[in-house]
């Protein structure tokens, strides 16, 4: 038997799916920082594995965002300076290292 400990952390975001974006019917998923809400438009989804996908797309998004595990983002000057297209990249990465993707030999 496998012993599993799940840890709770309490938060304050939300994170909602919706059938569909009607103002953006493009979108798959979105993070608004500001709101402390996470939206994931169900309709641009082909698989579980998309979905999930984006899921974990949006959910690094908002703790780049946050006062994570209790790191400042101030202190490690972080999303503030950070642009899109540089969260992306780093996101691109993560993702390479959570499917075994990178060789760190």
């Amino acid at each position: 038997m496998v012993d599993v400990n799940l840890i709770k952390v309490e938060s304050d975001w939300n994170h909602n799916f919706r059938i569909i974006n009607f103002q953006d019917a493009s979108e798959r998923g979105v993070c608004y920082s500001d709101a402390k809400q996470v939206w994931i438009s169900l309709h641009m989804h082909e698989s579980m594995n998309d979905l999930i996908d984006t899921i974990n797309h949006e959910t690094l998004h908002q703790a780049i965002s946050s006062n994570f595990g209790g790191f400042s983002k101030d202190e490690m000057d972080m999303s503030d300076t950070m642009d899109g297209e540089q969260e992306h990249e780093l996101m691109k990465r993560v993702t390479w290292a959570m499917n075994d993707w990178l060789d760190f030999r």
